[in-house]
């Protein structure tokens, strides 16, 4: 009998500890503050960006191009400064934030910038705002919800900024009335526009850039765990998949990039560096594979390109299919 105490106990005590590692699991990949020490809210906006650094402290200059982005980086800023702010509300009632940046000169079209996870719009887009607003492109750069100073407790991984990115679509559709928007997404902004795709977009949707996106929540969390932590992805990811359907109304597989950009009625870039070692360039290749016979899609691979980096890596062939891209979309 003591013996059989004993199991259960330990049992007990197995079950508790796999329950509180999913919650940590979880909390640290879509809370907002995922921990009591977490960083507090921030305004990218706020105070001039610091110079880049890689995580050893040596500058930052992929490719060459390290003076490059800090000058963008700090024009990108100062443009901030002075332009306009916007607030719409979600679906869910959260207050989402996003400021707009003029072309250079007459406009043609508005670029919907959607940066990444626990990013922001100046680390993910400064150089390609530069180039866009020489094209005669605005650019409205939104903090996606649970980032920045926009409302949100959870990061949903495309799930439901999808829908944010819906409503900043509408929103530009009443406030420049016939403008030509272009959805432009990088990591887990590149996934959202995506994702985005399979709605009931409006007319004034015209095209879709995705930069390094990820295919699903669910194979993230299965790279993550097993990458960083060491853990394998049964019990962990269907019991965090479980605990947010419960707390949010989703899975983790609820959503997929490949299966919603299917249903993708305009245009797409598909851009992924072969480099890339936190969005896998195999996920590209994965979308592409699915999407490529019943969608109008050009897929840039960026060799050796690290995350984020296909566009400065692969400067000219992007930049020509970004302004071709334009050229149909806005004529």
């Amino acid at each position: 009998m003591i013996l059989f105490w004993i199991l259960v106990g330990i049992l007990a005590l197995l079950l508790l500890s796999v329950c509180l590692v999913t919650v940590c699991l979880y909390r640290y990949g879509l809370s907002r503050h995922p921990f009591p020490f977490s960083p507090a809210q921030r305004d990218v906006w706020a105070e001039p960006p610091k110079p880049r650094t890689r995580s050893d402290g040596t500058p930052y200059d992929p490719y060459g191009w390290g003076d490059a982005i800090r000058k963008a980086d700090l024009a990108l800023f100062e443009l901030g400064q002075s332009a306009p702010r916007f607030t719409i509300t979600s679906k869910d009632g959260l207050t989402l934030a996003a400021r707009y940046i003029a072309p250079e000169n007459t406009l043609r079209g508005i670029v919907l910038m959607v940066h990444g996870y626990r990013s922001d719009p100046i680390n993910d887009f400064s150089c390609a705002v530069r180039d866009m607003r020489q094209m005669g492109m605005g650019c409205l750069l939104i903090e996606q919800r649970a980032h920045l100073t926009s409302e949100g407790n959870t990061i949903t991984f495309g799930v439901m900024e999808r829908y944010d990115v819906l409503d900043w679509a509408r929103f530009l559709e009443k406030e420049f009335p016939g403008t030509p928007v272009i959805f432009d997404g990088i990591s887990m902004g590149g996934a959202t526009v995506m994702m985005a795709a399979a709605l009931n977009l409006p007319p004034n949707v015209r095209g879709i850039i995705a930069d390094c996106g990820f295919t699903s929540m669910h194979e993230m969390f299965e790279k993550i765990i097993g990458e960083w932590f060491h853990l394998p992805p049964w019990p962990f990811i269907p019991l965090a998949s479980a605990y947010s359907r419960l707390i949010n109304g989703f899975g983790f597989s609820d959503v997929t990039a490949e299966d919603s950009l299917k249903r993708a009625k305009v245009p797409v870039i598909l851009a992924h560096g072969t480099g890339d070692t936190f969005v896998p360039f195999t996920m590209a290749e994965k979308i592409y594979g699915a999407v490529r016979d019943s969608i109008d899609i050009t897929f840039i691979k960026a060799d050796g390109a690290e995350h984020g980096m296909s566009y400065l890596k692969e400067y000219e062939t992007y930049k020509g299919a970004v302004e071709t891209l334009f050229d149909r979309c806005t004529a």
